[in-house]
């Protein structure tokens, strides 16, 4: 089951819940009880290694744009 992250816009808490697909949209109650958490786009970040062997850490959201979007639907816009 996918993990989604949510925001609760009465207290301004982010949290997430495992979710079946077709229930992802539906509002989610936060820690505090609140019932109407909204999906938001979650922020990742992945650690490889670059060519010289070094980590290298990369961050984004929106599948990986981190943060540079010029037309994505994300927040950064």
């Amino acid at each position: 089951m996918p993990l989604y992250e949510y925001l609760c816009e009465e207290c301004d808490t982010r949290f997430e819940r495992l979710r079946p697909l077709n229930a992802i949209d539906d509002p989610a109650s936060c820690p505090d009880g609140h019932p109407a958490g909204q999906r938001i786009i979650s922020i990742f970040s992945a650690v490889s290694k670059d060519s010289s062997g070094e980590p290298k850490v990369t961050t984004g959201g929106c599948g990986g744009c981190g943060g540079g979007c010029t037309g994505c639907a994300c927040s950064s816009n």
